[in-house]
């Protein structure tokens, strides 16, 4: 066998004796180190011409046809394609070639590291109709084009007379248009106060509720268009304000003023959203993976959640590592099978968009606390946290598990009734030693050696508590 250049040939030690019934087979085996080389277009040529050496060249067809001709009467055609042939095969191109190479395969992995999205692409656009009685059958009605409301800024074709997609993503943003601005400032306020300037995030507009604030809702709008759509100016100037940082406490004037603050009189006290629950308690603990983007995650689920889907049947795989502790938002769940976790805290299925979220209260919320796997494994790992660095005392530990989970040290009646229940627990789990291990067991990150299970488990309870605080789950 012998390798020139890119191609490879190979002399039989005898004549291959051909004939009825005979078969010559040839087999190729594949078996790269790296994923993206690959065989592609590849071709095996056979010849027995007597005065033709197959051995040194093993030629093409085109290539051995052009060099049987004389050179005097080769086509251009036939003079290139052997040129380049020649190319691939030269012992002085060694050098070049191998570095081709290297640049092709490098330009390759490269092409499949960068992220792909698909894109739509242009074609003629489908005849769209009104549907006389919702009759999708009825082809009588009246042709529509895209567009906007009469009563809105009308869009300005830049690309013939049908709006494409271009000249409406322009009027979005159009420095004449002010509604864009106004519904993305109205829903960040929303974030940072609970409500936005207009209760209805949804239905921004004259059917909508109207702003406690017009004009500070006017000259965020423009504050944030201006800035070039600038994000992060907009949340710092926000979040800078005098009114961002008033106190939420409420004084009794104020209760009867405006019992529901909508003249921003003080700050908001509201419960965190469904995701940010669950990463509060994992920031608390010390789990939380905050690593921004990547696949969706896959932690703790019930057994048999998704019995019910079928065609085909599914199976939860669940994470190992750090992806069990990735932030709420990457939490992967299987269209209206959301994670029973944020359905416990109102986070809204995605059949349709939702703009505002509502926020209930109810006892399903405090089990989730107390029993899902992810709050118990962050109240054990919190637990010994609280005994490594918090101090050789209950006292001291008790304080730094309230400064670290509530930001505050504890009352005297707090400190009291907590440490009630952590002298309860101890005595418990001490005379049931198995019941302490099978507590401190739970999840997947390595138990802390050591600390006494009973121990460990007594203080686990009491960070099952902290962590099952309405204050704790309060943005406050």
């Amino acid at each position: 066998m012998r390798k020139n250049g890119g191609a490879v040939s190979i002399e039989l030690a005898k004549p291959f004796a051909g004939g009825p019934g005979k078969k010559l087979q040839v087999t190729v085996r594949h078996s790269p180190r790296h994923p993206y080389q690959h065989l592609g277009r590849f071709r095996i040529g056979v010849h027995a011409l007597a005065e033709v050496d197959a051995s040194p060249a093993g030629l093409p067809d085109p290539i051995l046809k052009a060099l049987q001709q004389p050179a005097s009467e080769r086509s251009d055609g036939a003079k290139k394609e052997v040129a380049a042939y020649y190319r691939t095969l030269a012992p002085e191109l060694a050098r070049l070639r191998n570095r081709l190479t290297e640049v092709s395969n490098a330009r390759g992995y490269l092409a499949l590291e960068i992220p792909t999205m698909p894109v739509s692409r242009s074609v003629e656009p489908r005849e769209i109709r009104v549907l006389p009685r919702g009759n999708w059958m009825d082809d009588s009605g009246e042709v529509v084009e895209p567009g906007v409301p009469e009563f809105l800024l009308p869009v300005e074709h830049t690309s013939g007379a049908r709006m494409t997609r271009l000249d409406f993503a322009n009027w979005l943003v159009s420095p004449k248009n002010p509604l864009t601005a106004r519904t993305f400032v109205n829903r960040l306020w929303r974030i940072y106060f609970g409500e936005g300037l207009t209760r209805t995030l949804e239905d921004l507009g004259s059917q909508g509720e109207w702003p406690s604030h017009p004009e500070l809702l006017d000259w965020l709008a423009v504050e944030f268009r201006e800035s070039g759509w600038n994000v992060k100016h907009l949340v710092k100037l926000i979040v800078m304000s005098s009114t961002y940082r008033q106190t939420s406490q409420v004084s009794s004037q104020l209760q009867d003023h405006d019992p529901v603050n909508r003249l921003l009189g003080r700050q908001a006290r509201f419960r965190l959203d469904a995701e940010l629950v669950r990463d509060n308690a994992l920031a608390i603990s010390g789990l939380l993976d905050a690593t921004i983007g990547g696949p969706s995650a896959k932690p703790y689920q019930p057994a048999g959640y998704y019995a019910a889907l079928n065609f085909p049947t599914r199976e939860y795989v669940q994470d190992e590592g750090a992806a069990l502790y990735r932030r709420g938002v990457y939490t992967h769940w299987q269209r209206t099978f959301l994670h029973p976790s944020l359905m416990a805290f109102d986070a809204p299925a995605r059949e349709e968009c939702t703009a505002n979220r509502a926020a209930s209260n109810t006892p399903l919320q405090a089990l989730v606390l107390l029993n899902d796997p992810t709050y118990v494994e962050a109240a054990r790992v919190f637990a010994e946290k609280i005994v490594r660095e918090g101090g050789n005392s209950d006292e001291s530990r008790l304080a730094w598990a309230f400064e670290r989970a509530l930001a505050r040290s504890p009352t005297s009646t707090e400190q009291r009734v907590v440490h009630g229940l952590l002298q309860q627990q101890r005595t418990r789990y001490q005379q049931d030693v198995s019941a302490a291990q099978a507590l401190v067991s739970t999840g997947e990150a390595p138990l802390a050696t050591g600390i006494p299970f009973a121990e460990l488990a007594a203080w686990t309870s009491v960070s099952r508590a902290l962590l099952n605080l309405h204050e704790t789950i309060t943005r406050n």
